[in-house]
């Protein structure tokens, strides 16, 4: 029953919408993208195309889902603190919003199906221009943007002796909102001379990705097992508007402390909402493989290489500065004792991962390519263990860290991110044969 209870507010905790983040390289793009945030494959910084579980999602390559032998379910939370810093000084922000959603069945036979909700990508920049006019009236004009897309997914994987296949098709959504602004300074409270225009881009559409996975066993319990996984690349329907109106700023008239507030014009000088206009949007493909070995249910590493198409995407037909982004990834997993009883044996059940990964990051300024660096780990805290016959597994409390930095030493430019990623993963058996004595 508690896991009904359970698997209940974690669905219903996820149908909330997912918070943007603040990198304004996000203003590249549909946002600064997400990669997965399942703790199979953020813990051990994004590998997926090679590894295989029994009881953990891996939606990087749908295939995996043939080796679940028990039912999942993964939700968690999710927050990232960027350090920026530049010539002109550091800045932080902060943000925290639900990681993801997830849920794998086993249908047994080499069969599984899993489905779920994630952030595909994060949407939030704001920087500001100044000048003057030939008539040596200041002028500021400021660029912002807000929104993001999301992705809910639903796959199959299936095994034929020791070759595996597996999809997803998904439903990408979300809106894309762009924010311009031209100031003036006016000392009539009742000018409206400043101006404002907001593009608003709502984004849907279906897609998939696939994957395979070759597993080689040398012995009993060790194993090495090759995958590759595709996200297919396509155009999107958009959906796209314009408003615009006038406004000033004005001292807030409850609480002076506050500065200066923008007063609008509530007199639209254009809104084609009733008339929107039919375009689309190109989302970049990923390809990534690699290979792990290990011992099952004891430990696993694995190597792997991503590529991301960046250079392809477009929104409304105008391209982007973004260029292919590609990322060497390496990670591992260890479990000293699974099977371990008793309170003084707890740690040897504790399941350890780390990973890190470098590369370039496919945004440029001025020609100048930033590049990333970054390690991640985790460490899974079981609960209450449940025997049935002799099968042995529980439910784990997940807690995730990670570092990235991304740099452009040529244009004096540093981004450092702290990730923190706590996650509880739900293991259940279904029709369970219960036995009388």
């Amino acid at each position: 029953m508690r896991y009904k209870i359970l698997s209940l507010l974690f669905i219903l905790s996820n149908l909330a919408a997912l918070s943007q983040g603040n990198s304004p390289f996000s203003q590249f793009g549909p946002g600064d993208f997400y990669s997965s945030n399942f703790q199979s494959n953020f813990s051990r910084g994004g590998i997926g195309a090679s590894s295989i579980s029994n009881n953990a999602l891996n939606p990087l390559n749908p295939s995996s889902y043939s080796q679940l032998t028990l039912t999942t379910g993964e939700t968690g939370i999710y927050s990232s603190t960027d350090f920026i810093s530049n010539k002109n000084g550091t800045n932080y922000f902060t943000v925290a919003n639900l990681s993801s959603f997830g849920l794998g069945l086993p249908l047994g036979n080499g069969m599984g199906i899993a489905f779920g909700l994630v952030p595909y990508s994060k949407q939030n920049y704001n920087y500001s221009l100044k000048d003057t006019l030939t008539d040596n009236t200041p002028t500021e004009y400021i660029y912002s943007g807000d929104g993001g897309l999301s992705k809910i997914f639903m796959g199959y994987g299936f095994k034929i002796k020791s070759l595996s296949f597996g999809f997803n098709g998904h439903y990408i959504f979300g809106r894309l909102n762009s924010i311009n602004k031209v100031k003036y300074p006016t000392d009539n409270l009742l000018v409206f001379n400043s101006l404002r225009i907001i593009d608003f881009s709502n984004v849907n559409g279906f897609g998939l990705n696939t994957g395979i996975q070759y597993c080689i066993k040398y012995s009993n319990e060790n194993y090495i097992n090759t995958g590759i996984s595709f996200e297919i690349g396509k155009d999107y329907s958009t959906s796209n508007y314009q408003v615009g109106n006038y406004f000033n700023e004005q001292t807030h008239a409850l609480n002076p402390d506050l500065g200066l507030v923008e007063i609008h014009n509530t007199e639209k000088i254009i809104d084609t909402r009733d008339k929107p206009i039919e375009g689309q949007i190109i989302l970049p493909s990923q390809i990534q493989f690699g290979i792990s070995t290990g011992k099952y249910k004891k430990w696993e590493t694995s190597i792997e290489l991503r590529h991301n198409d960046f250079s392809t995407y477009q929104l409304n037909n105008e391209i982007s500065s973004l260029k292919d982004k590609n990322t060497i990834i390496f990670g591992g997993r260890i479990i000293p004792n699974s099977k371990a009883l008793g309170k003084s044996n707890y740690w040897k059940t504790i399941t350890y991962n780390i990973g890190g990964f470098f590369g370039n990051s496919g945004y440029h300024t001025n020609n100048n390519e930033s590049r990333e660096i970054g390690i991640n780990f985790a460490v899974g805290l079981p609960m209450k263990k449940f025997k049935y016959q002799t099968r042995t597994f529980g439910s784990s409390i997940f807690l995730g860290f990670g570092y990235l930095n991304r740099s452009n030493a040529v244009e004096d430019f540093y981004e450092n991110f702290l990730n923190i990623n706590a996650s509880i993963i739900l293991n259940d058996k279904l029709f369970i044969k219960r036995k009388f004595q």
